[in-house]
């Protein structure tokens, strides 16, 4: 009787909220890159005090997933469907947009930052759209030179197409001395809250970080916030973020060990290794850094116009934390005495070994289906609609969860027809009664993952995964929740049956297509 009467009052809050004629705004904010326990309120020593204030007000989830890839997850997000390697770009020609739908629901539809994907915004459900169609690029300046005629650093991947002041442009080369990439993205956000202000309509803003995606590069104030704060090294930062993490309930130890990947020892660098190492990450931390500073602004602008309390704000990350070094093209651009670490001369990326340490205490890192792969931090702030605060969702959600939750929230039927042939269905669930503090829903469709270096099925407390061309791993989560006791050899019967049900998962994901 008591799971029936708190059913029914959140189902009464939602209903309640939607018949005020209140349908909540939506501030959706993706950064790039980011770990784990980068951010304060995860147990990182990175100071984001706006993000621990949604989090202390909102709601955490402490296993919510993406999909391992920039691109792909944030095709899964504007889809509402799973992507694999076989199916990227795919999902966009058999349904509408989280745009497209928004736009149907009386929603104004604004997007800042990294596209990532082969269909442009504005048309495919956004009215306005900001930013890159890439996956990446110099922070100061998208271009292979200053406006002044100085070379710069770049990645062949790196030149793409922008839409500045709603215009098609490459290459883009800001004019103004102090362009940073992200607060550009806040700037053209905010001017737009600024600009619909009036309206009735509630909007959709999707804000969509390249912060901390490499080049590591950040305004030289945020560095200078972080001077020395990592000289003690990879173990020694790792454990501090672990007993954090315990401290501040995001783990349980017993369930959740750090995993014991093998990390170089800080004493076998040399001094000037050591101090390029954490230089780094101090980078790496100002960016994210930097990030949290330009939520704070978005926050203080929607506070002042009156609709901070009726606004869902959902943060993640797309992936875990990149482990790769990445030098620029030296064909290309030749040192000329201005490289700054983290500067825009500069073309680096934090390296495996801090990944590891922001992925904490989880194992593997970007591109693979292991958890630091593809556990990304997630908070849910909603005033309206969230009323105890400060708590966790511990059941495992994943991003396509946000398209079945707009429409729960919108009391909009996804459509049965799209482009004059049957739409495939979304493969998400509503998360509105983890706002309430009820159970998720059951899922029609479990939660998996396909992407470069690895592969995995997730089905209750048991997560099936391999790494590349290695055998199947085989997890308990509900006691192992960081994969570091491998049960495959001890339950060859439950891989078995798990391999069935991913070969399902794979085949659902390409049907329709």
């Amino acid at each position: 009787m008591k799971r029936v009467l708190i059913v029914f009052l959140g189902l009464f809050l939602n209903a309640a909220v939607l018949m005020a004629g209140m349908k909540p705004n939506i501030l959706l904010i993706m950064v790039d890159d980011m770990g784990y326990s980068d951010i304060g309120c995860y147990g990182g020593e990175i100071e984001t005090p706006n993000l621990d204030r949604l989090a202390a007000n909102g709601l955490r989830y402490s296993q919510f997933y993406n999909t391992s890839k920039c691109n792909t997850s944030r095709e899964a997000l504007l889809s509402g469907r799973y992507v694999t390697r076989v199916t990227e770009h795919k999902n966009f020609a058999v349904g509408p947009t989280l745009g497209e739908l928004a736009q149907q629901a009386g929603y104004r539809t604004l997007m800042a930052g990294k596209n990532h994907n082969k269909i442009r915004p504005t048309e495919r459900g956004f009215d306005r759209f900001f930013g890159l169609q890439g996956g990446l690029s110099n922070f100061f300046c998208p271009a292979r030179e200053t406006a002044d005629g100085r070379p710069l650093p770049y990645s062949s991947t790196s030149l793409v197409e922008w839409m500045v002041d709603d215009q098609w442009v490459e290459p883009f080369v800001p004019q103004d001395p102090e362009f940073y990439v992200t607060d550009a993205i806040t700037d053209n956000g905010i001017q737009w809250l600024k600009e619909y202000e009036g309206e009735e309509k509630p909007f959709l803003l999707y804000l969509a970080y390249t912060a901390p995606h490499y080049p590591i590069q950040a305004r030289a104030e945020d560095v200078a916030k972080y001077d020395g704060r990592y000289d003690a090294g990879y173990q020694v930062i790792q454990n501090q973020r672990y007993e954090r993490m315990i401290g501040l309930g995001v783990i349980d130890p017993e369930t959740s060990p750090l995993h014991p990947q093998k990390k170089k020892q800080w004493d076998s660098l040399s001094a000037e290794e050591q101090q390029q190492e954490a230089n780094r990450m101090e980078v790496h931390a100002a960016m994210v850094d930097r990030v949290d500073q330009n939520i704070g602004r978005v926050l203080d602008e929607l506070a002042a116009q009156g609709k901070l309390e009726n606004t869902l704000i959902l943060f993640l990350s797309d992936n875990g934390a990149e482990r790769v070094y990445i030098k620029p093209d030296k064909d290309a651009y030749q040192p000329n005495g201005r490289e700054v670490q983290g500067g825009a001369f500069t073309w680096d990326a934090i390296g495996q070994q801090w990944a590891y340490v922001a992925n904490t205490p989880l194992g593997y890192f970007k591109k693979t289906s292991h958890e630091g792969g593809i556990r990304t931090p997630m908070i849910a702030y909603w005033p309206k609609g969230i009323k105890k605060t400060n708590r966790w969702c511990r059941e495992p959600a994943h991003l396509v969860d946000i398209m079945a939750t707009f429409l729960d929230l919108s009391d909009l039927n996804y459509p049965e027809q799209f482009n004059g042939r049957p739409a495939k269905p979304i493969e998400g669930i509503s998360l509105v009664p983890s706002f309430s503090e009820e159970e998720l829903p059951s899922r029609e469709y479990k939660i998996g993952n396909d992407y470069k270096f690895g592969k995995m099925i997730r089905d209750g407390k048991w997560k099936l995964v391999k790494y590349k061309d290695d055998p199947w791993e085989l997890y308990d989560m509900s006691t192992d929740n960081t994969e570091t006791k491998n049960l495959a050899q001890q339950m060859p019967e439950k891989v078995s049956e798990m391999k069935k049900t991913y070969a399902q998962w794979e085949q659902n994901c390409q049907s329709g297509l």
